[in-house]
């Protein structure tokens, strides 16, 4: 079973990602600008019925932007599959140049549009059925049950990622057949190789963005708060909401060295597994 060398990935990742971020950001720009100001719009109305109906526990009045939330999630998922193709086809050599714009969605954007669905609701699954036992083991409404039910989850979420997500856009760009097969038999015996590697690529750059979010809101969002009543989770909620217009900003600024990262360390490690030679 082929071991993924974890250093040279990461070396691989960031010299690519620097060397041609200018590149990156043109293949991204245009598409990416689409998904901010969705996101923005969806979020802040998500995140003000959800505060409303903490403060009023009433959640009746959440449908409506519930239902815009899970319909960003598709709109999300198609974005992001149209700015990792290119990128993804640059740090496999099959690309030689960036572009000034680019927005396109063809075969390869739709292979990895489904293959995201898949991850998806394999993830929602995952959270019902988490939910459903802890509640039936705990109890519906303890906190204990809500408390395993979201350690679960997170775990439940790192294994999809490493196993399944990691890969996607290399293998289905790559390859031609059923990409999330692929992905799971490729990743394996290598969970732990990868998910250092996948840390190495992003944590430094989340790191790089709670600092500015510090330097521009205050320290209060480094402050870790315990909500212990509705009208705290609330007010909670209400904070994130009046500070989307930077999370926004922040995500969208640091998108191309983050996907950058992730997808050129995914194509060392999908070459790298194959066999095959990795470009320089």
């Amino acid at each position: 079973m082929t071991k993924i060398p974890v250093l040279e990935a990461i070396r691989f990742a960031y010299r690519f990602t620097f060397h041609h971020l200018g590149a990156i950001i043109g293949l991204i720009w245009l598409p990416m600008i689409m998904a901010t100001v969705i996101g923005f719009f969806v979020f802040q109305r998500f995140f003000a019925a959800l505060a409303n109906a903490l403060a009023s526990n009433s959640f009746a009045s959440m449908g409506p932007a519930l239902l815009g939330l899970i319909s960003f999630v598709f709109i999300g998922l198609l974005l992001l599959s149209m700015m990792a193709v290119p990128v993804t086809q640059l740090a496999l050599g099959s690309r030689k140049t960036g572009a000034l714009a680019h927005f396109s969605f063809g075969l390869q954007e739709w292979r990895l549009f489904r293959a995201g669905l898949g991850v998806a609701g394999f993830l929602f699954l995952l959270l019902l059925l988490v939910s459903m036992a802890m509640a039936a083991l705990l109890g519906p409404g303890n906190p204990a049950a809500n408390y395993g039910a979201q350690v679960a989850l997170f775990v439940c979420l790192i294994f999809v990622i490493v196993r399944f997500g990691f890969l996607l856009p290399s293998v289905a760009v790559g390859e031609t057949g059923p990409v999330l097969p692929r992905s799971w038999l490729l990743s394996a015996g290598n969970f732990w190789r990868i998910l250092g590697v996948y840390l190495a690529a992003v944590f430094p750059v989340r790191l790089a963005m709670i600092a500015v979010e510090a330097a521009v809101m205050g320290p209060r969002m480094l402050e870790p708060q315990l909500p212990n009543s509705p009208a705290m989770m609330a007010a909670q909620v209400h904070f994130a909401s009046q500070n989307m217009p930077i999370t926004a900003g922040l995500a969208f600024l640091f998108a191309p060295v983050l996907l950058g990262l992730s997808l050129s360390a995914g194509v060392y490690v999908f070459q790298t597994l194959k066999g095959e030679t990795v470009p320089d």
